[in-house]
């Protein structure tokens, strides 16, 4: 397989980290929560959009109504940035919410700065505010989910990392569903008499409206590139990120992904994966369907890159080493080679031009991504101290994302999925899983070994290399059409692996 030459590889350091999920709002609480087995699934209060609008003569209590919606919630106050006043903070739709709230967590501490005091909401929005907050029309998810500064001046913008220019700083945002809320409020408001369509609404109906609100409330002025790009998309943003450190066009990045969850596309009451989803030794014997690995969720996770020789930052979490794109025979689409980024297209052996690519095929696309991504750091497989994949495990694509993973580091590698506690977030997903690799770096000892399969067979594998301390974590996230994307990350410190497994311990 052809792999791009990369000229420019130096490890990229990771000072900052967000998180926003229906675990909390710090990668810690995510992290023990996964280790634990927690699924915070409610049934919570979902409105198409914040606030109502006095209805038309025609409208129909389903046009803009909330429904309840059995999901992984993100239910704990968002923490905006402080010098966002109350007037700006109506104009923030739900998606930019997250974003903003997981950005300001990694700019905290990228900057080590403490954060501001902020004033969640808790009450229905006073008498003077305006049609889109209106009183009555608060949900208890909306109502407690947003801050507000405490002071109503709206002061300039600080800079987000000290030293640093905002015109070198870029935002790279990957969703899968940002904008849809207020697109359908829009076109239920369209029709003859339905009621009139608050002018906010345009704005927040767009794929790029979390990032561009992101560059827009801090000030930045750097590239702003948001990506859709499939199931893998916030790795895909965070690589980008990456390439643009690299290549010198950015000083720092601030990349991440998200996705809420919306009354427009509500999730079913009990959705259920489809009987040949799961392995065939972990199905019913009846053939029955099996409850899908996640739920549907919401969240956020924003990370923040800095140059090695950029401006002042605090101490680096981690670092990347390495990014790969690779493609299943038949699915996915080369595009265009980048600065930093190992790019790998197999030789299209069967599977016609846009077909699906069948499992075997997606797991090897994941491997050879992994594989492009050692090579490229110039690192062996066995000092990968744990793996982090995006989608349920009893899916196709987890399962092939497995699959891939163990071709590659064995079975017994720890490994980690986020889905389970977040739940199914889309474009969040790659975003939450590279923060939990930046968390297992930095702890004491990796997650627990995963239980090995008996009717694996040993993987052979390179030595070592003798000079690399730091441990290793591999981010790998897959499409169903076809395309893989790997990011590895170096810790600081080595990491000890231990030698049992506790009972139930791996996730």
């Amino acid at each position: 397989m052809p792999t791009q030459d990369t000229t420019r590889t130096s490890p990229v350091p990771v000072t900052g980290v967000g998180v926003v999920s229906a675990a909390g709002t710090s990668v810690a609480a995510l992290y023990e929560d996964l280790l634990a087995g927690a699924r915070p699934v409610t049934v919570r209060d979902v409105p198409l959009v914040a606030g109502a609008i006095p209805a038309g003569p025609n409208w129909r209590p389903d046009q803009d109504s909330a429904r309840d919606v059995e999901a992984a919630h993100v239910t704990a106050p968002l923490t905006l940035p402080p010098h966002i006043d109350a007037r700006s903070r109506r104009t923030i739709g739900r998606d930019t919410g997250l974003l903003l709230s997981a950005a300001q967590a990694a700019l905290t501490t990228a900057s080590a700065v403490p954060a501001a005091p902020v004033t969640p909401v808790t009450s229905a929005a006073p008498a003077t505010a305006e049609p889109d907050q209106a009183a009555g029309a608060t949900s208890p998810r909306a109502g407690a989910a947003e801050s507000v500064p405490a002071s109503p001046s709206s002061p300039a913008p600080p800079g987000p990392l000290r030293g640093a220019d905002p015109a070198r700083i870029g935002v790279f945002a990957g969703t899968l569903h940002a904008g849809r809320s207020e697109y359908v409020a829009i076109h239920n408001r369209a029709g003859a008499d339905a009621g009139p369509v608050n002018p906010v609404w345009g704005p927040r109906s767009s794929y790029n409206a979390p990032g561009a609100a992101l560059s827009i409330h801090l000030g930045l002025r750097g590239p702003n590139l948001t990506l859709t790009s499939g199931a893998a998309v916030g790795l895909d943003a965070i690589a980008l990120g990456v390439q643009q450190v690299r290549s010198g066009r950015c000083d720092a990045a601030i990349a991440g992904g998200v996705d809420s969850l919306s009354a427009a596309c509500p999730p079913p009451p009990a959705d259920r994966a489809p009987a040949d989803a799961a392995p065939a030794d972990a199905r019913p014997a009846d053939g029955a369907a099996e409850p899908a690995g996640a739920p549907a969720g919401e969240g956020a996770a924003v990370v923040v890159l800095t140059a090695p020789d950029g401006p002042a930052h605090a101490p680096a979490l981690a670092h990347v080493c390495a990014t790969a794109r690779a493609y299943a025979a038949g699915g996915g689409s080369a595009g265009e080679p980048s600065g930093g980024r190992a790019d790998t297209r197999p030789t299209n052996a069967g599977a016609g031009a846009g077909a699906a690519p069948n499992a075997p095929d997606l797991a090897e696309a994941g491997a050879e991504a992994a594989r492009a991504a050692l090579r490229e750091a110039g690192r062996a497989a066995r000092e990968v101290a744990v793996a982090v994949t995006t989608a349920a495990p009893h899916t196709p694509t987890g399962a092939a994302e497995r699959a891939a993973i163990a071709a590659v580091f064995g079975p017994a590698l720890p490994h980690l999925t986020a889905a389970a506690t977040t739940g199914t977030t889309g474009g969040a997903d790659g975003a939450l899983a590279f923060a939990l690799a930046v968390e297992a770096l930095t702890r004491t000892a990796p997650p627990p070994p995963t239980p090995p399969d008996p009717d694996a067979d040993p993987v052979p594998d390179s030595e070592p290399n003798a000079n690399s301390a730091a441990p290793l974590a591999l981010c790998l996230g897959l499409d169903p059409d076809g395309a893989a994307t790997a990011l590895l990350l170096a810790g600081t410190t080595p990491t000890p692996t231990p030698t049992t497994t506790p009972t139930g311990a791996a996730r």
